[in-house]
């Protein structure tokens, strides 16, 4: 590992650049330092099994009914069909966060200021470093794969660009705990040890390919795709296959020590769930409806839309594709695997329920396969690298999506690019805008989160308090517009100069509206109104509707309910679906 920082002085110092960055940076946000830390989402559940196991000694949870430390803050348990508790993620990025853990706790038991609950702030912090050590030793062995390859200029700047020009950054600082910079560092170590392994096929190569194989798949289940690649490394014809396929067989006893490595890693997994369901298989995540729908892929939108689109939020790695016909070309025999293995992870990833994978900044499920992307980023910028008009030109626009990339994180933090996921309209709202514009909370939408455990694809209006349209709201609203209605009034048999009359019969007339839900018209006044408002209010909104009806030659006050209209129609929620 070190002969290559010997040997790379420009990669040794991008490593460094690294090693000096991230703390920059983690510091400098300290969520781990927040009242939640970084112990949050998915990670109560990657994180659980550690401190039930080490510190409270109890993996079927019944400490969170008796604890005075309100640990049911931390661990969110499901409940399987035996009616036990369990942790609903396996407890593959436990054993990788495991040894920082162990620093965690030994920092809080000593320290007379925290508290060794498995949850004070030395356990947060150690969370947060772990990923940037996994990350530095991540560049190192990407490094010694691209060096079998291309020169150290290349090898420098594919390692910066991964680094800094993708949503991996993020991955490594701000939201470090998830599993996608373990990830990245395990299936970088595997292809190091299939590249080894496919020049010379020993015991100690088998080894370390079936226990780190395990463990991707023990984070990530889905992750054990990457097995694929095994008969399929440095092929790229049917020979290649069939030769691959005829030496795998002759060397049988070495595929079967690769499964039981593999399986061993999961023993703990199945006594676990056997411990918690009855049951060594369990699907945790069926509890709560999550499925594949593998009949309807939305492989466009995983990869183009505005909502969480990979090449959208990260078009680096759009780049990087063009880099599997350099390979070809080169004749490095690695354009086939890579086609292969992501197109089927492509397939399997968009086929999840929740293809935009939660709250997130960019597609983050594809983040795991960077370092597998990073040798066609690699071909790109040598081919660039040997044609010199070329060069500028490449250069000057990998610094652009490099530094959009950043622009992006730092508008994800913002609240600019959304949680959940984005629409057209709201992109462009706020396309290289740092905060997010006023009109902007008006037009960004959400997924529909129960439609889509039923694998239905719908966007709905963000809950927003002061947006809700209430019964009493219309009620009023239906009171107050029929007022002067003599024709209703006289239906209702009301005398027209009885005031006290005409408001218990237009109340009475209201609520019996509402009740059998039909109020729509009123329930649509109300939001206009809403975004009339909202204009006025809205600086730049409003001077974008000004140029609109000067382009039209109408009042502002007519474009602005033209704009309003298009708004409740386009992005609110509507009435049926109060």
């Amino acid at each position: 590992m070190f002969d290559f920082l010997k040997k790379h002085s420009l990669s040794t110092l991008v490593i460094v650049l690294f090693a000096v960055a991230i703390p920059f940076v983690n510091f400098n946000h300290h969520k781990y330092a927040s009242d939640e830390g970084v112990i949050v989402w998915d990670i109560k559940s990657y994180y659980a099994y550690l401190p039930a196991t080490f510190i409270y000694n109890d993996l079927s949870l019944g400490f969170l009914d008796n604890n005075t430390n309100n640990l049911a803050k931390w661990i969110w348990p499901i409940t399987t069909p035996t009616g036990e508790k369990a942790i609903l993620t396996s407890m593959g990025l436990s054993i990788m966060y495991s040894p920082f853990f162990f620093i965690g706790h030994a920092v809080a038991s000593i320290s007379p200021h925290y508290e060794a609950t498995g949850y004070s702030f030395p356990y947060h912090v150690a969370l947060q470093f772990s990923t940037y050590i996994y990350f530095l030793i991540s560049l190192i062995f990407l490094g010694k794969i691209l060096a079998r390859y291309f020169n150290n200029k290349v090898i420098a700047l594919t390692l910066f660009a991964i680094g800094v020009g993708t949503n991996l950054f993020y991955y490594i600082t701000y939201d470090a705990p998830m599993s996608h910079g373990y990830n990245f560092f395990l299936i970088i170590l595997f292809i190091w040890f299939l590249e080894k392994w496919t020049e010379k096929i020993t015991i100690k190569y088998t080894f370390a390919l079936g226990l780190i194989s395990g463990l991707i798949a023990l984070i990530r289940p889905t992750n054990i795709i990457i097995l694929i690649l095994i008969p399929l490394w440095h092929i790229d014809s049917w020979k290649d296959f069939k030769e691959r396929v005829i030496l795998l067989l002759r060397k049988w006893p070495h595929i079967v020590l690769m499964a039981v490595m593999f399986i061993l890693v999961w023993i703990p997994q199945f006594a676990y769930w056997k411990f918690v369901s009855g049951e060594y298989f369990y699907f945790s995540y069926g509890e709560r409806g999550d499925k594949f729908y593998f009949n309807n892929p939305q492989i466009w939108k995983i990869l183009f839309s505005y909502e969480k689109g990979w090449f959208v939020y990260t078009p680096l790695m759009f780049v990087s594709l063009f880099g599997l016909i350099s390979l070809h070309k080169k004749k490095i025999k690695l354009s086939v695997p890579i086609i292969i293995y992501v197109s089927v992870m492509i397939y399997v990833l968009s086929s999840w329920w929740s293809w935009w994978y939660g709250g997130a900044f960019g597609q983050r499920s594809m983040i795991d396969f960077y370092g597998l992307m990073a040798i066609p980023l690699a071909a790109v910028i040598d081919s660039v690298y040997k044609k010199r008009f070329y060069n500028y030109i490449f250069a000057a626009s990998l610094f652009v999506l490099i530094a959009f990339n950043q622009f992006n994180i730092m508008q994800y933090n913002n609240m600019a690019i959304s949680y959940w996921w984005m629409n057209k309209e709201g992109y462009w709202e706020n396309f290289m805008k740092l905060h997010p514009t006023c009109k902007y909370w008006n037009v960004v939408m959400h997924p529909d989160y129960e439609k889509a455990r039923l694998g239905i694809y719908e966007a709905v209006a963000p809950y927003n308090k002061n947006q809700v349209v209430t019964n009493e709201m219309l009620i009023d609203r239906i009171m107050k517009d029929n007022k002067g209605n003599k024709i209703l009034l006289n239906s209702l048999n009301v005398n027209v100069g009885d005031n006290a009359t005409i408001d218990t019969s237009l109340h009475s007339y209201a609520v019996e509206l509402v009740s059998k839900e039909q109020a729509e018209v009123y329930f649509k006044l109300i939001k206009i109104d809403y975004y009339l408002v909202e204009i006025n209010k809205c600086t730049s909104w409003k001077k974008d509707i000004e140029k609109k009806a000067h382009r039209k030659k109408i009042p502002f006050q007519e474009m602005a309910l033209i704009e309003a209209e298009r708004i409740y129609n386009n992005y609110s929620q509507k009435y049926d679906q109060r």
